[in-house]
């Protein structure tokens, strides 16, 4: 009985710290969107910068160009006496700022697509998908934990041909957004 009053603190306090991000990327989303019309005035100008930086980021991710600066990690430590729900979602919201040698690329381009959305709900829509996408499979070890632990460390062999396709995938937006042709490639 135990281990199942365990498992529903654990499965509480992941959605806590889903919630967290969450709540700090949409917002994020919400800002760029915002920006972003601002620069519609020099929709050229920003649409190269943009692929540029989304391309840079991309090799960066593959590990083909050091960015010293995007390896740097800030960590907060909160050492409550019991864990719960709201020190959960303070931790989503740290990690949502400090973790960014993993999600920085990534998120940068998503926070590029989002400034150049046409309204500020598909900006925070944009986020809020990334924000799934990062948040589901936290949710989904924290529910099925006991199970998958021994499968787990097996993952880690895979961790450099994950990052070499995400940035892979990073470039391809880059080039499509340096040559006006994401619209072509969200038809897909």
């Amino acid at each position: 009985m135990r281990d199942a009053k365990a498992q529903k603190v654990l499965i509480w306090n992941g959605l806590g710290f889903v919630f967290g991000f969450t709540l700090v990327f949409v917002l994020l989303g919400a800002t760029a969107t915002g920006i972003g019309r601002f620069m519609l005035k020099n929709n050229e100008l920003f649409r190269y910068i943009s692929g540029v930086v989304v391309i840079v980021f991309g090799l960066f991710h593959m590990g083909l160009i050091p960015v010293s600066f995007l390896n740097r990690e800030k960590r907060f430590y909160y050492l409550g006496k019991r864990p719960g729900i709201i020190s959960s979602m303070l931790m989503g919201i740290s990690f949502s700022f400090g973790w960014t040698p993993c999600i920085g690329p990534v998120l940068s381009s998503v926070l590029i697509l989002a400034s150049r959305s046409q309204t500020v709900w598909r900006g925070i829509g944009l986020l809020f998908v990334y924000s799934l996408g990062l948040g589901v499979p936290f949710i989904a070890l924290t529910i099925f934990l006991k199970y998958m632990w021994k499968y787990l460390e097996g993952i880690y062999r895979y961790m450099n041909a994950i990052k070499i396709a995400s940035g892979f995938i990073l470039v391809v937006i880059g080039i499509s957004i340096l040559t006006n042709t994401f619209g072509f490639l969200a038809t897909l």
